[in-house]
């Protein structure tokens, strides 16, 4: 398609003139955005020895409005551009209703199979499957380490590699079950390999790696292989699970690399899971009483042969993600045809240091093909002790299938309050989202990667769009507007500059954010839990209060993440989303207060600058905590009025009061940090006080 006809110098003429009622003169980049592409994400320098690091959160496309005055010129003109970002926003939306990529793991532990140092290539890692299996799928997740405190997606991941089947342990013939080759560098590396199997049987599952990962540019360290997991599936269950691993060669690394971790279960994806979030937070268990055992039983409703169970552990939505919640590392499995369990049949037991905390993956228990129709899940203690412990769900195979799902459940000492009860222990969900098979999963996770890399390629093909259709419009025009185009490009410049610095200063005030609430949080954490170990044995008393203290400033720390998080997240938010927030701030720091939060005048519905919505809920947030930490208050009015084109925040409360009117009084940081931020959104600042007579504070700033 020819979108600039040679013989229209005139119409560009006028287009250029567009351009310039627009502010553009020069090529701008697109603004869908994706974290972690471009410069940070090229590879670091390695740390001595292996990865040990475990970085944030994967990468997920995010789409942004273009507004920019280079997009609003290029989108009138040229229509491969308007296809272009329809097309970016099916595939997100697309993404909505697929299972994420997660980052689970909060420390490094047991990452999966990394390769040696022998030069003999090719290098191939294999999994004993123990007998003769004809499997319906095969995959292979990545692993995401840290190198040098740098994210490193797809450490290791081999760029070319075949998966082959065999009954002989040496491979002296076989069959090819899957091959893959990476293509290029939009390709979502955090996604996992799958690829469905038919009409292929062995005991001995081979992958074969032809082209190894290597350091990037600028960067030394010789090829590895590094793998997460390898999963073989038949029906719903992973025949990898447990099983022993061989290899050419291996780097062990006591709790971060083995050759046992590739089949451990554990990936940093988590749990398999929907896209549909839970209703439920899962099943928990609270003795009233010193015992030895408290236990959870499902009634199958008739005796089927068992062959694997699946602990998921639960992770409320209050609780940190990536850490279980109260998950039992000292149990026993049994089954039986009889209620009371007699003449049961033990199928596991798990005694102290066996297991370690799951996090989020399940914990898989593959067993003897056993018959019952009641299993017993039985958590025990040396000494009577008051015993709780929580699961998501507690999954019960017989075959492929899971048995246990909408059965009754039996719990003498279970908490039926609120997202936790006895029937959420079957109910099909997770804490946080509904539970998937491995090959629903996986295949899931497969069309993510693909989209992702659509996405990637679309955002690629955009940003030359609009570049060439600025560019030719500016060349175009160029011929009567030279020095104006000159002028216009001084002028870009010195906007850039300043967006560069404008970026550098917000950089520094989030990083301000986090080190004083979060690190202050996390100090407390610290020492409250030293005093809370000293204290244990001479004063358990004294060590409860220390870990009900812990408790309350982790809640608080992760309410200021949140808090932060959504300050800075790239999302249009008007008055109607700020007004909530502030009341939700109130409600959660004013709870043994009496207050009232009255508005008047009207919000209208225009966009929030970032820079005022940051400062102003700081403002407003840290208003209120002054009053809970040290104004002794009772009562506490609220008012927000906006008229005339001022906005006019009034806080005031009956507490203790002091006499900022003195001669010789001195504003601490607080006061100071308040005035600083009302400086930044062009704000005044007056505050009103007097010993028993309260507090007021008062912020009056234009209307953003």
């Amino acid at each position: 398609m020819r979108l600039f006809a040679p013989s229209s110098s005139l119409r560009w003429v006028c287009l250029t003139a567009s351009l310039l009622v627009l502010g553009v003169t020069a090529p701008v980049r697109a603004q869908f955005t994706l974290p972690g592409l471009g410069e940070s994400e090229t590879p670091s320098e390695p740390a001595p020895g292996l990865p040990r690091e475990v970085p944030a959160d994967l990468i997920e496309p995010q789409l942004l409005q273009r507004e920019g005055p280079a997009e609003k010129f290029a989108r009138i003109f040229n229509a491969e551009l308007r296809d272009v970002e329809e097309r970016q926003q099916q595939i997100v939306e697309q993404l909505k209703l697929l299972p994420d990529f997660r980052q689970t793991a909060l420390k490094p532990v047991e990452f999966g199979y990394h390769s040696g140092i022998s030069r003999t290539r090719p290098k191939w890692v294999q999994v004993d499957l123990g007998e003769t299996v004809s499997p319906d799928a095969v995959a292979v997740t990545p692993v995401t380490v840290a190198l040098d405190r740098r994210t490193e997606i797809g450490y290791g991941f081999p760029r070319s590699f075949r998966l082959d089947i065999s009954d002989d342990a040496e491979f002296r013939t076989y069959e090819t079950m899957a091959e893959y080759r990476a293509k290029d560098r939009n390709e979502a590396r955090e996604a996992p390999f799958f690829a469905e199997v038919s009409g292929m049987k062995g005991r001995y599952v081979r992958l074969t790696a032809f082209q190894l990962w290597q350091p990037g540019e600028g960067r030394t360290g010789a090829p590895v292989l590094a793998l997460g997991e390898l999963f073989v599936l038949k029906g719903d269950r992973n025949l990898a699970a447990g099983r022993p691993v061989r290899s050419l060669d291996t780097a062990e690394q006591a709790s971060l690399w083995s050759r046992a971790y590739l089949t451990d279960g554990r990936t940093s994806l988590g749990l398999p899971h929907r896209a549909e979030s839970s209703p439920s937070s899962g099943f928990q268990s609270q003795t009233t009483e010193k015992t030895k055992e408290s236990w959870v039983q499902i009634d199958l409703e008739e005796s089927v042969p068992v062959n694997e169970i699946r602990l998921i552990p639960a992770i409320p939505e209050d609780f940190v993600f990536g850490l279980s919640f109260n998950f039992p590392l000292t149990f026993r499995v049994e089954i039986s045809d009889n209620p009371d369990m007699l003449k049961a049949d033990k199928l596991a037991q798990f005694v102290a240091g066996q297991l370690t905390e799951p996090g989020n993956n399940p914990v898989v228990i593959s067993v003897k093909e056993t018959p019952g129709r009641y299993l017993r899940l039985t958590v025990e203690r040396r000494t009577p002790v008051p015993i709780s412990f929580a699961l998501a769900e507690l999954q019960v195979f017989s075959d492929q299938r899971n048995v246990a799902e909408g059965k009754t459940v039996m719990a003498p000492h279970s908490i039926e309050e609120g997202k936790w009860s006895s029937k959420f222990l079957v109910d099909g969900f997770d804490s946080r989202n509904r539970l998937s098979g491995y090959q629903e999963w996986l295949s899931a996770l497969k069309v993510r990667g693909e989209s992702v890399r659509e996405w990637r390629d679309l955002e690629s093909r955009h940003a030359g769009l609009v570049d060439r259709t600025v560019e030719r419009g500016v060349r175009y025009g160029g011929l009567g507007l030279g020095g104006t185009v000159a002028l216009i490009l001084l002028m870009l410049g010195r906007s850039r500059v300043r967006r560069r610095k404008d970026l550098e200063s917000l950089r520094q005030q989030i990083a301000s954010d986090f080190h004083d609430d979060i690190g202050s949080n996390l100090s407390s954490i610290a020492l409250l839990a030293e005093l809370g170990e000293s204290e244990v044995l001479d004063d358990p008393e004294a060590a409860r209060e220390e870990l009900q203290e812990i408790k309350d400033t982790a809640k608080r720390t992760i309410q200021s993440m949140r808090d932060i998080v959504w300050m800075i997240r790239p999302v249009e938010e008007t008055w109607k989303e700020m007004l909530a927030r502030l009341r939700e701030t109130a409600a959660a720091l004013l709870k043994a207060h009496v207050y009232r939060f009255d508005l008047s005048g009207r919000f209208d519905d225009d966009l929030l600058p970032l820079q005022f919505k940051r400062d102003f809920f700081l403002i407003y947030k840290e208003v209120l905590n002054n009053i809970v930490k040290h104004a002794q208050a009772t009562r506490v009015q609220i008012e927000l009025e906006a008229a005339r084109g001022r906005l006019t925040l009034r806080v005031t409360d009956d507490g203790r009061g002091f006499d900022n009117l003195e001669k010789g009084f001195k504003e601490g940081n607080g006061l100071s940090n308040l005035r600083r931020r009302a400086h930044h959104i062009g704000a005044n600042l007056k505050v009103k006080s007097k010993k028993g007579e309260g507090t007021t504070v008062q912020l009056t700033s234009p209307l953003p």
